[in-house]
């Protein structure tokens, strides 16, 4: 083909739609002594796919090369048409060379001569041809005989394909054709780079991965060869010396050099295929030579034989029925001493089309280059090696781990999630996985963490199982990532371990539930780290498996702890999610988890719960894992197989048909077919095949589980039985139990474990325990449904008896999947009293047994067994193992909140128990139950009928007499024992004087709020105990206890009051109480110690407290410290007012994700306070709860009209005013607020404090007002004056600058101008020589409305500046503003209308 390209998007059809064009370029044609042309004639011979091309051929077919045709002008006429169309219709400058007849040189030749500098140098030469290098141009002359007519032919052939391919394909680049040395010579642009064959010579000592950069040049190869024929050219001429390498921006490129072979392909719509397609499978052909050549070495042969994509049976020779293809022989192929993958060696056979028409038109250069970019993406892929070079065995088709397909937005979802968590230091972050069973959600999972644990990320896996015990998921997935780390012995978790230590203590409850974390600790340790054994309690598990979580993750090693098959969670484990999310203390966490969503509906408990975590502000990721496409099925396939993509893809095809896009199907429907014979190993063509015809016709169920099942019907009985067997023993099991279960001589494991293995259907897992699991849950449900539904019960029954009888050594390791399968069955199969007897004895022991690892969820359904195998003889029959079951269940029941069995359970023992010793532990956990139900008084009742029935008894009604009594005993008691001596009394070792200690710390808990009479009448007798009958640990929270009283109710004394404090402190060391430390903590740093200490020495302890409280379950007490805090931060210390605000804020969360809501809205108003004094605009009710303050008081009222948390918020209210010098409005609501305020107990906490403070301010300023209450205001104001002064003794740092602001204002009133002045003063110095920076700012502020109410501008302008300046540093912006606000109009104003203003 002799003719330049016109590039553009106008084609043939364009030229005729254009009006008159035909007419004007025959009549402009024809002037030029052009032939005849008919442009329809002319139009089909144009090159179309979007490209307007004219080429010799175009103007021979039309007529225009007559002798006497003015070819200029010709030329002139196209390229007139480029210009008038633009960019659409482009004719290359050097298009007249070309075009030009045979022999003829254009007049308009450039008077060019390349050698000038340096002269021809030969660099080739062969029987016919010479190629001389000039500087960067060739010439390639002909040196036969032929005439140069002939030559001119040839030559010019060569510069029309050249010209004529797309600029982009690398071929030898054409200029002209001239004269050289006398000769018709064709000038080239030299190419730089090695032939091929030189390049192989280069790599034949190649040791290290040949296969690598071979596949990368067959691949440069195959990328020319397709734009070759994508521009309509065959090359022809595909050998080892024509074509040239060279790397391009780090790529492997080929250039093609001698195009003398080339030819033109017809690419008209009615062009003759059949020949089209015979001139591009002898390219297809010549590549696959050149492959085998590139792979195996120039002598390779390429022998026929039978075999490739057929249907039909394989004959004896290994091919099957007639249609055979060419393929590479049935020996190994190696390359550099390897055998060359069978991925490569299907490519290359699949290239030796002969006389399959259908294949040719298939198949392309494009879709060779292709499988070659995916079979180098796979070398380069860690993850896909074992497909490229893992010849496949006969009877494997199977896929590694790690792969995923068609989820490449998914994944970069997840690294978004991974990143997030790793960069970003934020509270925990959640995202959720949802799509069908099989769809590969969990291979997705794996695929991210394994990259995440590549970024030194950490991963704690977990899988629920619709088969077995939910609630042992965590402790599992936990031991399992602790075992990992102490096998490591890596030091660079030291770190790790010190944090741990800190975090959950080293006597921990979680020793026991996660034993490998109690051996990671000891791990190069010399620290006596020792578990607590026995019952646990559900919240003390949880929350110090939150503050695990914490200690784990670091930013160093963040943490991302997956949990599979979230369906199938249990509440339990559905609560401690949530605690965790809303942690704001753990960072670097994130918590992925995996759900199926045709299991999940809205109403289901995970979505319940994933919308309340939502609804606190967390983030949600969600991930959506539908059915891949058909073209990753084809991936997929291709993969599993070991063949080019191009190859598989008819088969893929009808898979995706039959199986959709669930990747667990189609893997399942693959291997059916290699059972049924339809894809089988071809040993003539060392690859696998199938017969398409049958797989089309072949019936497949629409569901995998019943597929899957079908598949296990046709298997021999013994291995039918022993798949039914091994998935009533779980997720997974180990073959010497499997064996056991299965009483049948003839059972052979083995063979067994083979066939399953074989299958697909499990897995080896714990080789060390000769364990295995199941591939898929699916798999295990289809093997589950072999048993017929009406006789599963029967099935688990007497598979569990088999085991119990068998294994009864070690009976104890696997009693739980005993029970699991005979407790499904016990009341239908067993009558036998005795047989009930003992399996309830089991359950017992399982039940105890799982209560020992936190599992209470299980442990309530075992015990909850038991007790139904049980009978109302049983109470007289088998007492022990009775009161047993009941005490267990009872623990169990109430560690999950399984309260609606709970109080009918409790009762049993009550009723029927021989002893009152035998019924304590049923009382101790009803009264436990009816204080978490908020039934305050049955509890207090309850209590104290204990109490009575112990000998200790409690009147109902008493009064403040009766408690003044027992504290005159007690006073009397300790007169007698000096207090230093009171730790040296004996330690109480009576069981029942015992229990009324722990039964009247009780009655105080149940009654501190809504009967202080009888708290303080308890705390009096557990005083009394402790003296008169010996010390034991309650002792340390009776002495704290008493130390509170004796700073209100039972008279101020101070000093003793901070005496029993002191002892309860050193009786937590000495009495190993330190399980009670945040309790007494509390008693101490919030109340007994401000009678001394700093307030600001408490705030510390406080928040130590409250930690200590999570960490041993005790989140009541928790609470109570935090409320104490939070008074103290806002109130008292005059910190930073932002630090108090975030603080709260962050334990406010923590105490809605513990659940005490109740504790939460009582630190709110401390919360919004803080808020208010930084002049924020947030409504922190309306954060947490969606309520308003007026809404909280309401709520406190119908509760009871006492209720604390109404008092506090009346306080808060107040103190904003007194603060802001607006106190007029809120005169009616603080008289309320003092009603409540009056029927709080009397201890002096500093929300006591504050109002006795807040009475004295609020009284002196509406005496001022000299209206008719002024004498009651009067003795309000100087009663709180006598109480803070008395105070102020006890602890001038706390104290004096109160008392003094007071004793201001009291002269104030009273109109002694001196005095007032100077007690103002000193109430500013006092309070900024003790730190409290908000009563500094108070007292400034009051002064400068002292001095502005006798009309002292300057000075009262001096003092506003000053209480400015302190609420600054306070942070009480606020403040500030309204300040500001006075100042200007101080400086604006007559005095009288700024003081009537203000005030």
């Amino acid at each position: 083909m002799m003719g330049e390209k016109y590039a553009g998007s106008v084609g043939a059809e364009r030229l005729n739609e254009e009006t008159g064009l035909e007419n004007e370029i025959t009549e402009r044609l024809a002037s030029l002594d052009a032939g005849p042309i008919e442009l329809a004639k002319f139009s089909e011979t144009l090159s179309l796919e979007g490209s307007f091309s004219v080429s010799e051929n175009s103007f021979d077919a039309a007529g225009l090369l007559t002798d006497n045709a003015d070819m200029t002008g010709i030329v002139d006429v196209f390229e007139e048409l480029n210009t008038r169309n633009g960019d659409d219709f482009t004719m290359h400058d050097s298009f007249s060379e070309f075009i030009l007849p045979q022999g003829k040189i254009h007049e308009n030749e450039k008077n060019y001569d390349p050698v000038i500098d340096e002269g021809p140098r030969l660099v080739h030469k062969s029987n016919s041809t010479e190629i001389y290098r000039i500087k960067d141009l060739g010439v390639k002359i002909i040196t036969d005989e032929t005439p140069f007519e002939e030559q001119n032919r040839k030559l010019g052939h060569e510069l029309s394909i050249s010209k004529f391919l797309p600029p982009s394909t690398r071929r030898r680049r054409v200029v002209e054709i001239k004269d050289f040395n006398g000769r018709p010579g064709l000038w080239f642009n030299w190419e730089h780079g090695l032939t091929l064959k030189a390049w192989l010579e280069q790599e034949r000592n190649r040791l290290q991965n040949p296969l690598l950069p071979r596949s990368r040049v067959s691949m440069a190869v195959a990328k020319t060869l397709s734009d070759f024929h994508d521009g309509g050219v065959v090359f022809n001429n595909l050998s080892l010396e024509n074509i040239l390498l060279d790397c391009n921006e780090g790529i492997e490129v080929a250039t093609f050099i001698d195009l003398s072979k080339s030819g033109f392909i017809d690419m008209r719509p009615n062009a003759d295929k059949e020949y089209t397609n015979i001139l591009r499978r002898n390219d297809l052909q010549m590549l696959g030579k050149l492959f085998t050549n590139i792979f195996c070495g120039e002598n390779s042969i390429i022998s026929e034989g039978k075999g490739g994509i057929v249907q039909g049976d394989e004959n004896e020779d290994g091919s099957r029925g007639k249609r055979g293809k060419v393929s590479l022989p049935s020996e190994s192929v190696s390359i550099a001493g390897e055998e060359l993958p069978p991925y490569m060696q299907s490519l290359i056979s699949s290239l030796f089309v002969s006389n399959d028409k259908v294949c040719a038109e298939c198949i392309s250069p494009r879709d060779v280059y292709s499988d070659l970019k995916t079979f180098v993406e796979k070398l380069n892929n860690p993850n896909q090696q074992y497909k490229v070079y893992e010849f496949p065995v006969p009877n494997n088709a199977q896929l590694a781990s790690g792969l995923f397909y068609g989820r490449q937005v998914h994944m970069s979802m997840m690294n978004h999630f991974f990143n997030t968590v790793v960069h970003v230091k934020l509270s925990p972050l959640m995202a959720m996985v949802s799509g069908c069973p099989g769809a590969g959600k969990s291979t997705l999972v794996h695929q991210s963490l394994h990259d995440f644990r590549n970024r030194c990320g950490l991963t704690i896996e977990g899988k629920f199982h619709k088969f077995s015990q939910q609630d042992s998921v965590l402790a599992y997935a936990f031991d399992s990532f602790f075992a990992k780390l102490t096998e490591s012995s890596n030091s660079v978790f030291d770190s790790m371990r010190h944090r741990i230590k800190d975090s959950i203590g080293l006597n921990s409850a979680l020793f026991e539930a996660i034993p490998n974390l109690l051996m990671f600790l000891q791990q190069g340790s010399t620290e006596d780290i020792t578990p607590i054994f026995g019952g646990i309690m559900s919240n003390r598990f949880e929350h110090k498996l939150c503050r695990l979580i914490n200690a784990i993750s670091s930013d160093e090693h963040p943490l991302i702890l997956f949990l599979d098959d979230l369906q199938w969670a249990d509440q339990t484990t559905l609560d401690l999610l949530w605690m965790l999310m809303l942690d704001p203390s753990i960072t670097h966490f994130g918590l992925l988890g995996c759900y199926r969503d045709n299991e999940v509906d809205d109403s289901h408990p995970l979505m319940d719960k994933l919308r309340v975590i939502q609804g606190r502000g967390v983030k949600l990721t969600t991930i959506h894992v539908g059915p891949i496409e058909r073209e990753s099925v084809n991936d997929l396939v291709s993969d599993a197989l070991c063949l080019p993509p191009r190859l598989t893809r008819p088969l893929s095809s009808v898979v995706y048909q039959k199986a959709g896009g669930v990747i667990l199907f189609v893997v399942r429907f693959l291997k059916s077919l290699k059972e049924d014979g339809l894809l089988y190993f071809s040993m003539t063509s060392r690859r696998w095949m199938w017969d398409l015809v049958e797989i089309k016709s072949k019936r497949v169920s629409d569901d995998v589980v019943r597929h899957t099942t079908l598949q296990m019907n046709v298997l021999p009985a013994p291995i039918k039985k022993g798949l039914m067997s091994a998935a009533c023993l779980g997720p997974s099991f180990d073959a010497a139990v499997l064996k056991l279960a299965i009483d049948d001589g003839d059972f052979d494991i083995d063979s067994f474990l083979e066939t399953c293995k074989d299958g697909g259907f499990i897995e080896e897992w714990r080789l060390d325990n000769d364990g295995y699991r199941w591939s898929h849950d699916q798999i295990q449900q289809a093997a589950y449904d072999l048993i017929p539904k009406e006789q599963r019960d029967i099935f688990h029954f007497f598979l569990g008896l088999t085991l119990s009888k068998k294994a009864k050594s070690t009976r104890k390791d696997i009693l739980f999947l005993i029970l699991d399968n005979v407790n499904i069955g016990i009341k239908k199969f067993v009558v036998d009293p005795e047989d009930l007897i003992q399996i309830a004895n089991l359950n017992l022991q399982a039940g105890n047994k799982a209560i020992s690892v936190s599992s209470f969820h299980s442990a309530a359904n075992y015990l909850e067994v038991g007790i139904g195998l049980l009978d109302e003889q049983s109470w007289v029959s088998h007492y022990d193992l009775t009161i047993q079951l009941y005490d267990a269940a009872l623990e169990a029941y109430y560690a999950i909140g399984r309260f609606s069995s709970f109080e009918l359970t409790a009762k049993q023992p009550i009723k029927h128990a021989k002893c009152f010793k035998d019924k304590l532990n049923a009382y101790i956990n009803y009264v436990r139950y009816l204080t978490a139900a908020e039934r305050g008084e049955e509890a207090l009742e309850t209590c104290l009928t204990v109490l009575e029935t112990l000998g200790e008894k409690i009147p109902r009604r008493i009064g403040n007499k009766t408690v003044m009594e027992e504290a005159l005993i007690v006073t009397n008691l300790l007169q007698k024992t000096m207090s230093c001596d009171l730790l040296g009394l004996r330690l109480l070792k009576d069981p029942k004087k015992i229990a009324i200690s722990y039964f009247l710390d009780a009655v105080f808990l149940c009654s501190y709020e809504t009967n202080p009479v009888i708290f303080a009448l308890a705390v009096c007798r557990m005083m009394k105990m402790s003296i008169q009958c010996g010390l034991c640990e309650i002792s340390a929270i009776g002495f704290g206890l008493y130390g509170t009283l004796l700073t209100g109710p039972l008279g101020a004394d101070f000093e003793e009051s901070y005496k029993m404090g002191r002892l309860a402190l050193k009786a937590l060391t000495k009495l190993d109480a330190f399980k009670f430390k945040q309790r007494v903590y509390a008693y101490y740093y919030g109340i007994i110690a401000l009678c001394k200490d700093p307030l600001q020495a408490s705030c510390d302890k406080l928040l130590e407290a409250y930690e200590v409280g999570f960490l041993v379950g005790d989140i009541e007490s928790s609470a109570a410290n935090l409320q104490l805090y939070s008074s103290l931060a806002v109130w008292g210390c005059g910190d930073k007012i932002e630090k108090a605000e975030e603080l709260i804020r962050m334990h406010a969360k923590r105490m809605i994700q513990h659940k005490q809501n109740k504790a939460c809205k009582t630190i709110l108003p401390h919360l919004q306070q803080a808020l208010d004094l930084m002049g924020s605009d947030e409504d922190a009710y309306m954060t947490f709860f969606g309520i308003s303050e007026d809404d909280l008081l309401r709520e406190g009222i119908q509760e009871t009209v006492s209720h604390p948390r109404n008092a506090v918020i009346f306080t808060k209210r107040v103190y904003l005013a007194v603060l802001r010098g607006d106190v007029e409005s809120f005169k009616e609501e603080y008289e309320m607020g003092l009603l409540h305020h009056n029927q709080q107990v009397g201890i002096r906490f500093m929300g006591k404090i504050m109002r006795v403070f807040l009475d004295g301010l609020l009284g002196f300023y509406f005496a001022r007002k000299r209206g008719s209450d002024e004498k009651k205001w009067t003795d309000i104001g100087e009663e709180s004056m006598k109480t803070m002064a008395k105070w102020a003794e006890g602890s001038s740092w706390n104290f004096s600058n109160k008392s003094l602001l007071l004793e201001a204002e009291y002269w104030f009133l009273l109109g002694d101008e001196i005095l007032a002045s100077a007690k103002y003063d000193e109430s500013i110095s006092a309070a900024k020589k003790h730190k409290f920076k908000n009563d500094e700012g108070l007292a400034a502020h009051k002064a400068a409305l002292f001095h502005l109410e006798h009309n002292r501008k300057k000075e009262a302008l001096s003092y506003f500046n000053r209480s400015k300046a302190c609420y600054e540093s306070w942070g009480a912006k606020g403040l500030v503003e309204k300040i500001d606000v006075t100042i200007a109009l101080l400086m604006a104003s007559p005095l009288p209308q700024l003081s009537e203003s203000i005030h």
